[in-house]
Order: C-alpha cells, then structure tokens, then sequence
C-alpha cells in the first residue's frame, strides 16, 4: 500500500468518521480525503513530479497532514524542516534537498525571508495561517484545486519523506523513507504495541518535523482521530485530553516529567488515555513509578530506534513496566527491551560477529522499516547500511533473557530532551570563533534533559574569551538547542598515541558514579 492510499481507504469505509481535530478545525476521513486530493493536484498543476521535493516549516496542524498524503499521492517527497534550526541551517536542507514548493507558516517567514535569495531551487512559496506578501496563501490554494482522486502509478519502495538529521561530519544527512518504510514500521507498532484497535484518538504532541510524525500514519491506518497539538503547552495539553478524549499520549521522558510536575494536573479528567508511550532515552525509575501509579490503568510501553529505521527497532512492553519484583526484572525498565516485531536485531563486535550475553558491541538492525539510503550520499549510505543491515552506531549488549542495555554511542552524538546533537556539528561552529585553538564538545549528565551538551576548549593565549561568547555565537549560528550549556577552558585535551581526542576520557569524570554513560 502506498501511504496515499491510507486516506484514500478511510474515506472510502469510514467516510465520517472524525479523522483530525486542530483548534476549530475538525475533519471528517472524507473532508480530509478531499482535501489532500486538491494539495496533490495542485502540486501536479505547479510541475511537481515524482520524486521532487516538497518543503514544510509549520507547528503541528491540520494542514501538515493535508501536504504530507497528498504530496504521497503524487509521488513528491515531503521534506520537513525543523523550525528550531537557524536560517543558516534552513538554508541548508532547503537547497541540499532541492526543494521545489515551500510551504511556510506566517510566524516562520522571517527566517525564510533572511534566506530568500539563497534558496535557488524552490520556484513557490505558500503561506499558511495568515497572508505573505509575496507568496501563494494555502486556503487560496485549496479552494482553486481540483478534488478528484490522484491515481499515479507509484512503487511501494519510492521515497515518500525526507528527515534531516546531523551529521557525523558536521553536515545534516536527508534521510530517505519510502511508502514501504512506513506502512511496515506502522505495522510493527500496531501489532507488537496491540494499537488495533476501536475509536483509538491519538495526540500528536511531538513536533511534526520529528520522526515522530509517522503517528499520523499509524493512526489513519486504524481509522482513529488524530488531535494536533500546535506545540507544547501543559494546559493546552491536559484540556485536549479532556475534552477529545484521547486514549494515546506518547512524549519524551522530559516531557514526561513536566506532564507529571505540572501543578494543575489534578483538575483534569485524563481517564480516557489508554496507551502512553516513551521513546529517544531511557526514563528514570522513580518518573516510571509515578506514572504507573498516576494511571494504573494504561498501557505503557517505550520504543528504541532511529529515524534511519523509520524508527523502532525494539520495545519494552507493559508487561515489563512492574513496581515490585526481583532485582533482575526491575532492572529491565532501564532496558532497550526486545526485538521489535517484523525486525531483527543483532549485536556485533568490530568483525561483525555476534556478542555473546554481557558483552557489549554496536546495536544493528533489518527489516523493512530501514530507510533507503542518504540523499545524495552514496558512501555514507554504504558505511551505515550494510548487507542488508543498519548499523547504529550504539553499543549495547544482551542480558540473559534477550534484553538489550545501552551501554555507550559509537557515533559522536548527544541526546539531550529527546534531540539528536552531533558534536561535529557544535565543534564546527565553535571552531568559527578567532580565539578557539581547538575543541571537543560531550554530552554531560542532566537530570531534566538526559544529557546535556558542554564545550571544552582550549584558548589562545591571553584570550579574553569567555563562556557567554561561546553560548551565544552558537545561538546565533545552529539551533538553540544544539548549543552548549556550558563552557570548560582547558589547557589541552587528552589524545591517544595516534593524536586523535579521546572523549571517552573526557566525559568519564561528568558520569563518574553514573550507571551508564549516556
């Protein structure tokens, strides 16, 4: 099936059932059918073509899920852009994707418009929410179009979304999914989660730009509502709950934990959620111990992966999430859980042989929920896919009983409140500044945002550099979360025999007494 033909099928059988629900907004799988009909074929009437790149740069909405399946239908690849990346960084994926069409909420112009001249490839720009001078307005757009069905010839293995995320070598990489991707990943999740279900009412909390969205596609799967919450906002989110009645909730453990301290979540009526889910880090034993016994009665599970697999590899089930037991099964909360259902999973050590119980090697996986490749990194895509398998980067190993424990990252990247940060990327940008002779940016422990992301660098003589320079030239080159917390100055940093920066040694005093690495 391609991911087009999800709408396409709902609006067929269930043809009133509500399918989304943002503000005042509410669609029926009809309305919303009709709708993705009229953004494909205008984008047909625009020139867009199979294959070509379609942009978004929009909070959560409805009309996120219009351009998403009906750009499926034509064939276009949508490309999301994450609005907390700096113009530099927009600029960036929007030329690096040759995108075609963009379209752009009215709050998110002024970072365009700094980059307008720059952006060679894209011919239209959409405005959505208010009018742009300058630019064709979306609701223009859709009553102008045509709302007859898209019926194109499409492979199950074309590209259907583009997701950006930072490179090991200090440039983004657009990750390919294609419409088999999905609809297998949504599968696994449906199955080896028991999501089929009865009038299932989704929130979608994480940003849509996130790997995230693929929730939108597991939800229309199963003819369930989806209800757009534009961004994250604690009482905006317990009143929606409230009032749409939503039975799926799914955040990162730091939003977890602000849904949990949140003063006011006492007054609301949150009995209708059912499911409840975690994903990007482990969750601290004591939040889980809240949460369960905040809502004994929900289905609480959490999921490991990574946008290149589309994005789960394994699952830690309900079943798992006890308050009382013997060491060993408690220990499981802190665990990865099992192979996800449909996907394989595997530890090797450097000659890709298989780690016995205990011992730790880099987490890989297959099946076909892994992407396609890299765009337009062939040799990339060669290093992190092979025969068949992905390869991580993490390092893991088994338990006994066929649980896998994250034990440290192989790749140079630092997950802080549920975001991807290469330290390349950082050190790229730091590197920029005249003072700095050199620099290794690690992940540091937070207890609010898992890790968070330190500089430690090494000054010219005499510079009068200082910790607030370095914090606030990288807010005003990447996105503000990718920018350092803080700022250590040291006079070198430790190297093995070979001259290369050992950030093992850098990071072990920060975790020292800690019960992993990352």
């Amino acid at each position: 099936m391609k991911i087009g033909d999800i709408i396409k099928r709902a609006s067929k059988y269930y043809p009133d059932k509500l399918a989304s629900v943002f503000k005042d907004v509410r669609l029926t799988y009809k309305e919303l059918n009709d709708r993705t009909n009229r953004v494909g074929n205008a984008l047909l009437n625009a020139g867009v073509g199979k294959d070509d790149r379609i942009g978004i740069l929009c909070y959560n909405s409805n009309v996120y899920q219009e351009i998403f399946f009906g750009a499926a239908k034509t064939g276009a690849v949508t490309t999301t852009i994450n609005w907390r990346l700096s113009p530099r960084e927009i600029n960036f994926v929007i030329n690096d994707a040759e995108v075609k069409v963009l379209f752009v909420a009215d709050n998110f112009w002024g970072k365009i418009e700094s980059v307008k001249d720059e952006l060679s490839t894209v011919k239209i720009f959409i405005s959505i929410g208010q009018k742009v001078p300058g630019t064709i307005y979306y609701e223009d757009l859709i009553k102008s179009s045509d709302i007859d069905e898209i019926n194109i010839d499409l492979d199950p293995h074309d590209t259907v979304w583009q997701l950006y995320t930072s490179g090991t070598t200090g440039r983004p990489k657009g990750v390919m999914l294609t419409h088999r991707n999905l609809e297998a990943d949504a599968e696994h999740n449906i199955i080896g989660n028991q999501l089929n279900r009865d009038n299932a009412i989704h929130i979608q909390v994480y940003q849509m730009f996130h790997i995230a969205m693929k929730r939108i596609v597991y939800t229309a799967y199963i003819f369930g509502t989806t209800v757009f919450l534009e961004k994250f906002d604690l009482k905006e989110l317990c009143e929606l709950i409230e009032k749409e009645k939503c039975t799926d909730l799914g955040m990162a453990p730091v939003m977890w934990k602000a849904f949990m301290d949140y003063p006011d979540l006492n007054k609301y009526d949150l009995r209708s959620l059912k499911y409840a889910s975690y994903s990007t880090s482990p969750m601290p034993r004591a939040l889980i111990k809240r949460l369960l016994e905040k809502f004994p009665n929900i289905t609480f599970f959490s999921t490991y992966g990574l946008t290149e697999a589309g994005s789960s590899l394994t699952i830690l089930p309900a079943s798992d999430y006890v308050l009382d037991g013997p060491d060993w099964k408690l220990r499981r909360l802190q665990s990865l859980g099992r192979p996800m259902m449909g996907v394989d999973v595997r530890i090797v050590d450097e000659k890709g042989e298989d780690c016995p119980p205990g011992n730790p090697g880099e987490i890989i996986g297959r099946g076909e929920n892994i992407m396609k490749g890299y765009w337009k990194l062939t040799e990339e895509t060669q290093k992190t896919i092979k025969n068949g398998w992905l390869y991580t980067g993490d390092v893991g190993y088994w338990d006994e009983y066929g649980y896998i424990y994250l034990a440290d990252r192989k790749k140079d990247m630092i997950i802080s409140g549920g975001e991807n940060i290469y330290s390349r990327e950082v050190e790229e940008v730091i590197n920029e500044l005249e003072d700095v002779v050199e620099v290794a940016v690690i992940g540091v422990p937070d207890d609010i945002w898992g890790e968070a992301v330190k500089a430690i660098i090494v000054k010219s003589y005499d510079s009068e550099l200082t910790e607030a320079d370095v914090i606030n030239y990288c807010a005003q080159n990447i996105a503000s979360y990718k920018k350092p917390k803080s700022v250590d100055f040291v006079s070198e940093l430790h190297r093995n025999a070979t001259g290369k920066i050992m950030k093992r040694l850098l990071r072990e005093k920060y975790w020292k007494g800690k019960e992993r690495k990352v």
